[in-house]
This record gives C-alpha cells, structure tokens and sequence, in this order.
C-alpha cells in the first residue's frame, strides 16, 4: 500500500505539473513564451513597459535595446544617438521596433493580427496560441533559426488547432519574410484544402491596418490559386483527387493534410503524390513542408513517415500532443488522499502509465470519468483521446499485442552497442564457420546491444531464432535474432542482444545464421522453414532439405521438430521450425503472455514497431497490416518459445570465471 510520505510527494509533483500546464502566458509581453527571449525594460508615453522579445530580434537589434533598457526611455535613446529628442524621431523608433517585433515574434504577430473563430461562442477572437500550439512552435522555430529547411510531421490528436497553427507559420513567413515564395495546401479532396485556406482569407480580411494590409485575390483568373498581391505570394490548393492544378508552379512551402485519410486514385497512389509534392520544395533555409494526419491505421504510408521521423532516418521532426498536455482535460478532484490511493493499488495499471507519462492527477480523473461516461472501451477511448503515439495508430481493434503491452516493453529499447557485421572465409559452406570474427560497419545490418559472453559455459545461453524472407529489397526482411538466457539463472528475464536484418538469398541467410549461433558460444538455432518450402509442395520442399541437411553437417546445434525419442529409433530428423495452423497461434499466444507480464527485455525498436502492426485478421489468421512486416515479431515468438518452453532452464556447467553471480562480457576489441 502506498504510504502517507509518497503521497505527499505525489501530491507536490501533481501540483508542479498543474503550474506548468496553466502557467501564464501574455502573447504581447512575451511572459510565459517557450523560445528563447530578452527582458526589455523601458517608459514610453507615461507608461512603464517590461517585455520579452525574441533572442533574433535582439541580436538584429542590440545596440538600440542595450540603449533602451539602460536609458530607461525611447526619448533618451533617440537624444543620445541623434543629439536632439524630437516626437516624430521618437515615434519612428518605435515603429521600427514594432516592425522588427513582427518579423521576429511569431506569438505576437499572430495575436495582434490574427483572427480565429472561438469553438464555443463562434466569434472571431485573437489568435492566442494554446500550450499545444506552443509545442509545435518549438520546432518550427528551432528549425527556422538555424537556417536548416523547415520540416514537420504532425500526429494531431483531437482539435488543438494543429492545422490553423500550420497555416498562419507559413503566412507569417509570407507576409514577414520572404516574397515569391508560393505554398500549397493539399488534403484529400479539395473542398478540405480551401477550408484550410478560409484562415488565410480571415487572415487578409481582419489585418491591421496599422500593421500592413493583405490583398487575397484570385492569380490569373484561377477561383484555386490566390495571390498575395503585396508579396506576390501564390497560395494554392489542390487535392490527391486532382493533383494537376499544382504541378506547374515552383512551390517553397506545402501543408499536406490528413495525409493519412489520402485515397489512391487509378493514376497515382496517394503516397507517390505526397512524394512528388515534397520533392519540388527545394531544400534551402524557410522553405517548408508539413505533413499532418489524425492517426488511421498502421503500416500505412503516414504511420511509416512518422516511424521514419521518429527513428531520424527522415529530415521530419516528429510532434505528437497527447490529451494530458491539453489545458481542458482536466477534472476537480474531492480528496486526493482517497484518489491517489485508488490510482496506485493493483489493477489500475494504466492509471498509474498515465502518471508515469505525466499526467495530472485531475488529468487521470477526467480520463476515468470520461471512459465511463461515454462507454467507451480501451481501444474507443485510445483512438479518441491518446496518450502517446502508439495508442494514436492502434485504430483497428484487431491488434494481436495490446497497445498498454507494446509501450512498456519499449521502455528497455535503445540504441545498438555496435552495429556491423560477420565475416569469415566464405559466405556459405563449411568454410563460413572458420574465422568468423565482428566487423564494424555503421550501416551493417548486425545490430548488437551485447556481445558474447565466453567466460561461462551455459549450455544454449543464446538461442538464435530465424525467418527468410527475400533477397530483393521489395521482398520481406530475412530477420535473425539471438536471445541472452543468463539472467534467468538469477530469477531475471531473458533479454534480446542481437538482431541481424537484412535481403540475402535464401541459403546464404541460412548460413549467416549459422555463423551469427557460432559466435554466439554455438547456440542453437531455429530456422523457420515455412518460407523455405516449394510453391507445388504441401510439404517441406527440396529446397529446405537441401539447405538445413547441408547445414547440419557443420554446425552442431541445428534445431529440429521431430521427436528426440523418434529420432533414436531411427526416423529421419526435420530440422527448422515449422509454422502452421497450431504452432503459429501457440508462439504467438505465449508471447502476448510474456509481454503482458513484461517477462523478456526488448532492445531493438523495430521489433516494438511490428507489434504494432501486427493484427488479428478477420478469418482469424495472424499477421502484419497491409504494408507492414512481421518478420521481427515471427522470430521473437520462436525464440521465446524456444527460451521458455523448448529449452530446459539454464544452467553454468563450467565455471571459468571467479565469479559465477557476475556476468563479464568479453570487450569488443577481442573480436
């Protein structure tokens, strides 16, 4: 039971994250801004003014705010540089200021000139950015100061103003910073495009007169393309449905919408199009490119850009706004003492992951409240309302592995130790196990967070689990995988410590993954026949024969199907893992188990990443999305089959080591 102290501490940190959630934000002052911004301090007109302008802005302008903060007034800036203090001088300097505040202060820009339509009331408000919008400034903002090309993926969670925050950036770039630089909107149909641009009309419509004027009209007769006729500024909009109106111009900002809800026509896939659309924004400072899409599926082309942007094999920066970081999600709370006990007593887990993300405590109450009063189930309420990314994408309720599962495990994920590859005196035959030694290669398809421990001798303390895919980079993955069993010794869990994927032919991945069981003290190895086997056979073909039985003869420690018992009375051994009918749901089934008790340590991402695609087929097969892959999770199964029901527990046979209760893992430089 949770003790009085911890729910002290509880409830200090609940009230650390309410303040930083409400925390004041002035647009005008600067108070309360995410970027980084200089203190201003001056009289003006009889008043006394304190502000935060942006670190751009005053690095353009220092010598003049150095003055102005140490002479306390305009009037005594304008006498000491200029000699005399005339009104209008004073007032010019002023309106510089005010200029320069607009080009660089993006918040104060879009309150004083911004206009957009309240939820609630339906009147035409200042537009005040929100906490979220505030997030996304960020990282468009990082971007834009250091000169590297703007680019965003944005997972939009509910309505927090992702896209009207999108589309008042790229016209505040117009309107502030650059002329002839032409943006599109493009969303699925275009009736969805022009709405987004309705902003930019309101935009023009309410500008301050003081600030400048915005004149919207049609370019060249088009009711598609608008002209920023000041700025000579093209806003187009376009469609996946007829994508033609936007080919001719030379685009430097784009906004692709609900890239996710893009349907394919006859001529083009939605993803080829969002492709060819991002490829004419050239790749120079304040050009632009956001893609964002609420959440539909996984294995699509949108989910597979945010996994990309994610894994920073993309230029995109991902941002994802969960519904806790979100100002009106929140619920009073009556007694927290009675609260936080019933949030930390057993069975009210994902209360407890919603803690551990950050969530307040009021948060968690209108989570639970608003599950129960809507009578939503986890997967209504994980579409509705995510609290991660993760839970974003699970839109189909057919997910073999539950989301809550998948999260936790990857929790132990992280970056490969050493990244590279086997090498021997041959890629196949009996000479592939001679001199096997580890060569490093950043871009090598051998990931390994553990090298071989060679101190212990523990018969299969690393059982390798394989499955074959294609040799053609359109094909599946041949994916390897090698499991540590030490730690079950000592009452811990097995741990994934290599992962080898890659496009080879089908015998040289067998070979390889002979090589990669050698190094790993002769582990044994499970090699997944299924893909092996002949298109016109129903059984093992030729071509699994030829391969396995060759293999057995050189490497001692190959796994076979057959019964032991048969084997010694003569019957032929099948060697290799057969997937079928019953032993695919077995693997699989186990586990689901072993991830809901969070019974292994997973490393590698990737493998987080096919679970989450992995699915439950509507005639109740097992397998990815469309799309997707699921070689890394049809190997993780066998080998936790192997670990946990195949294979007796471990146990140190001979011990080299002084110490049997450490484990010394020999340094890389050895091999």
């Amino acid at each position: 039971m949770i003790t009085n102290k911890e729910i002290g501490i509880i409830f200090e940190e609940n009230k650390k994250r309410r303040d930083d959630l409400f925390s004041f934000y002035d647009p005008i002052t600067g108070v309360g801004s995410p970027l980084k911004r200089v203190k201003v301090e001056y009289f003006y007109n009889s008043r006394k003014f304190t502000l935060f302008v942006p670190e751009s802005m005053y690095q353009e302008n220092k010598r003049v705010i150095d003055l102005l903060n140490q002479l306390g007034s305009p009037e005594e800036v304008v006498l000491k540089v200029m000699g005399q203090g005339r009104k209008s001088d004073v007032d010019i300097l002023m309106a510089n200021l005010n200029e320069q505040r607009m080009k660089h202060d993006f918040e104060f820009w879009a309150y004083t000139c911004g206009k957009i339509q309240d939820k609630i009331s339906k009147e035409q408000i200042q537009f005040r950015l929100n906490k979220a919008q505030r997030k996304l400034l960020v990282e468009l903002e990082d971007m834009r100061l250091n000169n590297i090309p703007i680019r965003i993926i944005l997972l939009k969670a509910r309505q927090w103003g992702g896209s009207t925050m999108v589309q008042y950036y790229m016209a505040w770039i117009q309107t502030q910073h650059k002329k002839n630089w032409h943006s599109a909107i493009i969303a699925d149909v275009e009736d969805q495009a022009r709405n987004i641009r309705g902003m930019y009309t309101t935009l023009a419509r309410e500008y301050p007169k003081a600030v400048g004027s915005i004149t919207f009209e049609a370019f060249e007769g088009s009711t598609k393309n608008k002209r920023i006729v000041e700025r000579n500024c093209i806003v187009g909009v376009g469609s996946v449905q007829k994508p033609d109106n936007l080919r001719s111009f030379d685009f430097a900002m784009s906004h692709l919408s609900e890239v996710g809800l893009w349907k394919s026509t006859a001529q083009k896939s939605a993803e080829d199009l969002a492709q060819s659309i991002r490829a004419t924004i050239p790749n120079e400072p304040y050009t632009l490119a956001v893609m964002e899409s609420t959440a539909k599926g996984v294995g699509n082309f949108f989910h597979r850009e945010w996994i990309s942007a994610v894994n920073k094999i993309s230029d995109y920066r991902p941002v994802f706004v969960a519904w806790w970081e979100i100002e009106i999600y929140q619920r009073p709370i009556l007694d927290y003492t009675k609260f936080i006990r019933w949030v930390f007593r057993k069975g009210n887990e994902y209360a407890q992951f919603l803690w551990e993300l950050g969530a307040t405590l009021e948060g968690i109450n209108w989570y639970i409240r608003t599950k129960k009063g809507e009578g939503y189930d986890d997967w209504r309420m994980n579409s509705e309302f995510p609290s991660t990314p993760e839970e974003a994408f699970q839109s189909t309720g057919r997910r073999a592995f539950a989301p809550v599962y998948v999260q936790k495990a990857r929790q132990n994920c992280k970056e490969p130790e050493i990244i590279g590859d086997l090498d021997a005196d041959s890629h196949f035959g009996p000479d592939a196990l001679k001199n096997i030694r580890f060569v490093k290669n950043p871009a090598g398809e051998l990931w390994i967070w553990s090298l071989p421990d060679k101190s212990l001798n523990i018969p299969n303390r690393y059982p390798v689990s394989v499955d074959i895919g294609g040799r053609t980079k359109d094909a599946d993955w041949s994916v390897i995988r090698v499991i540590d069993r030490y730690w079950m010794i000592e009452g811990g869990k097995p741990e994934v410590v290599a992962t080898w994927r890659g496009h080879l032919d089908q015998d040289l991945v067998a070979w390889k993954a002979a090589q990669i069981g050698w190094f790993y003290n002769k582990g044994i190895v499970a090699i997944e026949v299924n893909s092996l086997r002949t298109e016109t056979e129903g059984t093992e073909g030729e071509h699994s024969l030829t391969i396995l039985d060759e293999i057995k003869d050189y490497y001692p420690n190959l796994y076979a199907r057959t019964d032991p018992e048969r084997v010694r009375e003569g019957i032929p051994a099948k060697y290799g893992f057969h997937t079928n009918l019953s032993t695919k749901p077995m693997v699989i089934n186990l586990m689901n188990a072993v991830l809901r008790e969070e019974g292994y340590i997973e490393r590698d991402s990737r493998a987080c990443d096919e679970m989450d695609m992995y699915e439950i087929k509507q005639n109740g097969t097992l397998g990815a999305v469309d799309g997707g892959h699921d070689d890394i999770v049809i190997t993780t199964a066998i080998d936790l089959w192997i670990v946990l029901r195949y294979l007796p527990p471990p146990k140190i046979v001979t011990k080299t080591s002084t110490s049997a209760s450490v484990k010394k893992v020999q340094s890389e430089a050895s091999f």
